[in-house]
């Protein structure tokens, strides 16, 4: 897989995330506070990241990964939302 590929596959994952976050939050029953605490960033940034103001990097798409696999429900969704591929990880790391 070569960098483009990778950079594809991982804006669609992000897209995704994006889209989904609030459903995800509240599948989860995380508040935006709540979840920026286990983020290490802000409210605002969460709000930014929401709202598309502000860019979703990979990094965070991982730990937002982390974070939503600890829930059944919100894993469950990952899933369902096809948020979320093993087997790229896999290649990619």
């Amino acid at each position: 897989m070569n960098k483009n590929e990778r950079r594809n596959i991982q804006d669609h994952y992000i897209n995704k995330m994006i889209a989904h976050l609030p459903t995800l939050r509240s599948t989860a029953r995380i508040t935006q506070n709540q979840l920026a605490k286990k983020l290490g960033v802000t409210r605002s940034t969460v709000v930014v990241i929401e709202s598309r103001k502000r860019p979703l990097q990979w990094y965070m798409y991982l730990a937002l990964v982390l974070v939503f696999m600890q829930s059944e429900d919100s894993r469950k969704l990952l899933e369902s939302f096809e948020m979320f591929d093993e087997k790229f990880l896999q290649k990619i790391f």
